[in-house]
């Protein structure tokens, strides 16, 4: 367990309803009044056992806005090739609010803005305030965040470390400076969002170049250093190097988004609220781990 005097949580929700729902597609979880809660039970398992495991003070969770953010408006093709939230989803996202508001757990989304930039923002504000922080999360996005005292703490078993820190990054990335993920992957390009990077430049090129030049703009300064089609390529195309940069690099200072410490201390869950959610969506097993939580504060 990690020590919690001032440690904070920030959750990336969606990618655990997301994991939630396709986890159980086979065979969703499905009320006697026909409510698939898929998503609904898979998060709140996972948001007990970071409590139940942790026991954290200070938690946020944080989603995505429904219409477009600054990204999309920049670049049309940004995320374009996703398919549209499933049905399904969208209606659980109430009930996963009313969750969160049950066990007094702060959460937030903004329009204009993705979950990384509302996380980002309050991650580097709070440090600020000589918080530890811990961005719980399944993307990798957020790994250009790593500093001191901000890591990434992943839940999932296999590929990922749980907790990782700038040591994971400099070896998996031969890179000092976590920031310098931004300049890699806007090389390579990301397709999981559709980002474009340099053509013909892959892991082992952007690396290479990365050591040499530093960041994705001294290297299109000194193209002139480029052989072959590699140059033709990226000299064609430098625009889409810089483009991806802007779109890659998560906002930290959104000017009316606030770190104000007593809004993230959790406090006691409201058991009364978390039983009649629990009743009408027909989770009977959870509640032992309600319990657990529960009486810590009991203790």
């Amino acid at each position: 367990m990690i020590n919690n005097d001032k440690k904070l949580f920030l959750v990336d929700a969606y990618p655990f309803i997301y994991k939630s729902f396709y986890t159980y597609k086979k065979n969703p979880l499905i009320t006697s009044n026909g409510l698939d809660t898929s998503s609904i039970i898979g998060f709140t398992y996972f948001l007990l056992n970071i409590l139940n495991e942790e026991s954290p003070n200070y938690m946020g969770v944080f989603f995505d806005c429904n219409k477009e953010n600054f990204r999309k408006k920049k670049y049309k093709k940004y995320k374009s090739h996703r398919k549209i939230t499933p049905t399904k989803i969208v209606n659980s996202i109430p009930y996963i609010k009313k969750i969160l508001k049950a066990f007094k757990i702060v959460y937030f989304n903004s329009n204009g803005y993705e979950a990384d930039d509302l996380i980002g923002t309050i991650a580097k504000k709070a440090e600020k305030k000589g918080f530890k922080i811990y961005i719980i999360t399944l993307d990798k996005d957020f790994l250009q965040l790593v500093t001191k005292n901000i890591k990434i703490y992943n839940p999932s078993k296999g590929y990922y470390k749980k907790i990782l820190d700038k040591n994971y990054i400099k070896k998996k990335f031969e890179i000092n400076n976590p920031k310098q993920i931004i300049d890699l992957w806007s090389m390579m390009g990301d397709p999981t969002d559709n980002i474009p990077g340099l053509p013909g430049i892959g892991e082992k090129n952007a690396k290479k170049f990365i050591k040499k030049y530093g960041n994705i703009e001294n290297f299109l300064n000194y193209t002139n250093e480029l052989n072959g089609k590699i140059k033709e390529n990226v000299e064609k195309n430098k625009y889409m190097g810089i483009l991806s940069k802007k779109l890659l690099t998560i906002v930290t200072d959104i000017p009316y988004f606030n770190f104000i410490e007593n809004n993230f201390f959790i406090k006691k869950p409201d058991l009364y609220y978390i039983k009649n959610i629990f009743k009408e969506l027909e989770f009977k097993k959870l509640l032992k781990k309600v319990y657990k939580y529960y009486n810590k504060y009991n203790n």
